[in-house]
C-alpha cells in the first residue's frame, strides 16, 4: 500500500525493507547525505572546518593569500593540478610522462583530485621543475579558449620571450644567472598570468640569445631588472583590481628527484 502511494519515493528504502509509516517518519528526518551517503562539499566543508580548529591562525592567513598560487609538493605521479575559479570552478590535470600520442590533459571535478593535493601540515614545499610553466601556459590557453585551443605559434614575440626565460631557468651553477632567476621566475608570471609588460620590453626579452652571446643576455635582463625593478610584479598586482575575480591555484606533484628543478631561494607560492 504505501509502497503503491510513494511511487518513485519508495527508492530512499532499501530494497529487502518493508516500508510502514513509522519507518518513513524516520526516513524524512534523515539528512540526505545519510541516505545517499556524504557528498563531496560536505567531506570538504567537514575538513575545513576540522582545519581552522585546529589550525586557525593558518586558515585565518588564507585572505592574505594572493590570488595566483604556484606550489609543488611530493607526489606518487610526475603532474601538474591547476585550478581555475571564474565564476564556474574548473580543475585541470596534465600528465608529465604520459606516453607519446596518449591524452595528458584532463578535467576533473574537485573531489577526484582531493587525495593528491592533499599535503601535511609539516611537508615543506619542492622547487617547481623546469617543465612547470610549459604546462601551465598550456592549461592557461586550454582554459581561455578550450574549443579552439590552439598552441601559441613559435615565432609568436611573447612565445619567444617566454623560451627565452625558460632557458635561463634551466642553466645551473652560475652565480650570475642565479641571482636573476627570482626576476626570470618574475617575468614569466606576468607574461602567463597578468600581461603588464609593454611591446617593447617583451621585444627586448624575445631579442636575447643566450647562445650567442652569453654575457650580453645576462646583462640585458639585469639592464631590465634595474629599469622595472625587482619587485616591480608584486606592485602591479596590487593596481589590478580584476585579477581579484579570478584564482588561480597551481599544484605540481613530483616523484622525488626525478624531475629538474629550478634553483631558488624564495618559496614557490607567489606573492
Amino acid at each position: 500500500m504505501i509502497h503503491n502511494t510513494l511511487g518513485e519515493d519508495a527508492k530512499i528504502f532499501d530494497i529487502d525493507e518493508e516500508p510502514t509509516p513509522s519507518g518513513l517518519y524516520n526516513k524524512i528526518l534523515q539528512s540526505p547525505d545519510a541516505i545517499e551517503g556524504e557528498s563531496s562539499y560536505t567531506k570538504i566543508s567537514k575538513e575545513f572546518e576540522a582545519w581552522k580548529e585546529k589550525y586557525p591562525d593558518m586558515v585565518a592567513s588564507l585572505k592574505n593569500f594572493p590570488s595566483r598560487i604556484k606550489v609543488a609538493k611530493d607526489g606518487a605521479e610526475n603532474e601538474l593540478f591547476v585550478v581555475i575559479k571564474k565564476q564556474k570552478l574548473f580543475v585541470h590535470q596534465q600528465l608529465y610522462d604520459a606516453k607519446e600520442g596518449s591524452e595528458n590533459h584532463f578535467i576533473k571535478e574537485v573531489e577526484d583530485i582531493l587525495e593528491k593535493i592533499k599535503a601535511d601540515i609539516n611537508e615543506p614545499p619542492l622547487p617547481l621543475s623546469n617543465q612547470f610553466w610549459e604546462e601551465y601556459e598550456k592549461i592557461k590557453n586550454y582554459q581561455e579558449n578550450p574549443k579552439n585551443y590552439k598552441p601559441i605559434p613559435d615565432n609568436n614575440l611573447q612565445t619567444r620571450a617566454i623560451n627565452v626565460l625558460r632557458n635561463f631557468l634551466k642553466i645551473n651553477d652560475n652565480q650570475s644567472v642565479t641571482i636573476l632567476k627570482p626576476f626570470v621566475r618574475m617575468l614569466l608570471e606576468d607574461l602567463l598570468d597578468y600581461g603588464t609588460l609593454s611591446d617593447y620590453t617583451i621585444r627586448r626579452i624575445a631579442n636575447i640569445d643566450i647562445d650567442k652571446n652569453f654575457t650580453k643576455a645576462v646583462d640585458e635582463l639585469k639592464s631590465i631588472e634595474k629599469e622595472l625593478g625587482s619587485d616591480y610584479l608584486y606592485k602591479e598586482k596590487q593596481r589590478i583590481s580584476d585579477v581579484s575575480k579570478e584564482i588561480i591555484i597551481a599544484i605540481e606533484n613530483k616523484k622525488t628527484n626525478e624531475l629538474p628543478t629550478q634553483n631558488t631561494f624564495n618559496d614557490n607560492i607567489s606573492k
